[in-house]
């Protein structure tokens, strides 16, 4: 079941989120600085376009990568994970037309796990289903859904980027 949640975090919580992962809290340390890794492509898919986007592993194979992890905490509680596989931010750049990236539809684990989508911007892109059904990126908004259900990224027009973070981990209950 995808699940759709507005307003998830309260306000000042998410300008924490946005701050760090937008770049407003760089100054020029580590713990205050983004770093943003380019990756070609997408999801491994033969892409025509040469489409590319960035990440930012936050946790991943049982250790902190990121000082971003401590902002993590309130999704963490909230969602009542008891083990993390990964979290990790994707940045998508703007285009001048809407992406889909048909044939990157995928599952992000083949374990029994939950995925969660947290978005940080507001724009026109949005996650979707291999059913057709579409979560658009809103601010503060979480996706929750089993981590075997198949979906793939759009990119934006109408921001400079798209970014989201994405969560993969299993729950207490």
């Amino acid at each position: 079941m995808i699940e759709i949640i507005d307003d998830y975090l309260p306000q000042h919580e998410f300008n924490n989120i946005r701050a760090y992962f937008e770049g407003d809290l760089d100054d020029g340390t580590v713990k205050g600085s983004c770093s943003w890794i380019f990756f070609a492509g997408c999801v491994g898919l033969d892409d025509p376009d040469n489409h590319f986007h960035f990440t930012h592993l936050v946790f991943a194979q049982h250790s902190i990568i990121s000082p971003a992890f401590d902002l993590m905490t309130p999704i963490i509680k909230r969602e009542g994970m008891s083990s993390i596989a990964r979290i990790k931010a994707n940045c998508m750049i703007g285009t001048e037309k809407l992406k889909v990236l048909r044939n990157g539809f995928h599952t992000d684990f083949p374990q029994t796990l939950t995925t969660g989508i947290y978005y940080i911007n507001t724009n026109d892109g949005y996650t979707l289903f291999e059913d057709g059904t579409k979560c658009e990126s809103v601010a503060n908004r979480f996706c929750r859904f089993p981590c075997t259900t198949k979906h793939t990224a759009t990119t934006c027009t109408t921001s400079n980027r798209r970014l989201l973070i994405n969560f993969n981990y299993s729950t207490y209950t």
